[in-house]
């Protein structure tokens, strides 16, 4: 079992246990989430703003990012990315989102302990106001980067959104990337409307009128106690 379903799982059992847990659905949104699909980086490769095809599934949106392979110890697979290649840089993925359903952006941070800073901040958006976290690499080192987990919230509000990881270090030594998910979570019966409903699986539902009564009869879903 890897580290991220021990973390996952272990979340949603103290969620549920203090009765305020939404239902998570473990289906990834995006692709190639640990960047383990792409050209060979060896070592690591440096990829530049408008790379869409060394990193499937991600275009470099800005700057320049390096494609880790051997260099550091991933935190899943054997791959990752430094977020800082020549300069600070972006990714961007662009996936299916249902209006209105509540989505988890989990990944896992760390940062490149070569160089300084020593603080590395990363931001993370999806069209609006960019979320910042930071991670201190100091007492870390390429076989121990000390990867933790962060996760990341948003309402959508199209039927697609742009997932954007930003570094905001301008330096070669910058914030690290690996192991993205993202969850649709299912949190009241109103995201059952609209053809809400066929968005999900795991449970699927025959129609939206199923999916409202699993809503208001699932005690661990927020708002539907009373309902």
């Amino acid at each position: 079992m890897s580290m991220k379903k021990i973390l996952l799982g272990g979340a949603l059992s103290a969620a549920l246990s203090a009765g305020i847990v939404t239902t998570a659905f473990a289906a990834s949104a995006v692709t190639n989430g640990s960047f383990e699909t792409g050209t060979d980086p060896g070592v690591f490769s440096t990829l530049l703003a408008g790379n869409t095809t060394d990193l499937p599934g991600w275009t470099v949106a800005s700057g320049s990012v390096d494609y880790i392979g051997s260099y550091w110890t991933a935190s899943d697979g054997a791959r990752s990315l430094d977020m800082s290649g020549f300069n600070a840089g972006a990714v961007s993925q662009t996936f299916p989102t249902v209006v209105g359903h509540t989505y988890t952006v989990a990944f896992d941070m760390a940062g490149n302990p070569a160089g300084p800073p020593a603080v590395k901040t990363l931001a993370v958006d999806v069209g609006g106001a960019p979320t910042n976290y930071t991670f201190d690499t100091t007492g870390q080192s390429l076989t121990d980067m000390g990867w933790k987990t962060q996760t990341y919230s948003f309402t959508a509000t199209g039927i697609s959104t742009t997932l954007t990881f930003a570094s905001q270090d301008n330096t070669f030594y910058g914030p690290a990337l690996d192991n993205v998910v993202v969850t649709d979570t299912l949190m009241n019966k109103d995201q059952c409307k609209q053809d809400g409903w066929k968005a999900f699986s795991d449970p699927s539902f025959k129609n939206q009128g199923d999916c409202v009564s699993y809503m208001q009869s699932n005690v661990h879903a927020i708002g539907n106690k009373s309902k």
